[in-house]
């Protein structure tokens, strides 16, 4: 059985360990994935649309959220809690800046 401790000691490994080892810190990894999201979504609605890397975690979220939904299994609540983690590193790297 997995514990609140067991997962949130598994997502920590994951994001601070691996994740960044290979797609490197959540808020360059995010950030890039929200420039190319931004620049996607203005260009197909005509008018200025802004995601951030927070946003990104976020919307991460929902779509464990929607196979969790479909399918329960615990290494979504894994994932969630690892990008919840990754999420607030982006806020504190954006209000640094």
């Amino acid at each position: 059985m997995r514990t609140a401790q067991t997962i949130l000691t598994a997502a920590a490994t994951a994001v601070c360990g691996d994740r960044n080892d290979s797609y490197g810190a959540p808020s360059d990894d995010f950030g890039t994935q929200a420039a190319m999201i931004s620049a996607y979504l203005t260009r197909s609605n005509g008018y200025p649309v802004v995601v951030t890397a927070s946003d990104i975690a976020a919307l991460m979220i929902c779509v464990k959220l929607g196979r969790q939904s479909h399918a329960a299994k615990p290494d979504n609540w894994l994932d969630i809690a690892g990008y919840a983690a990754c999420g607030a590193e982006c806020d504190e790297v954006a209000a640094q800046q």
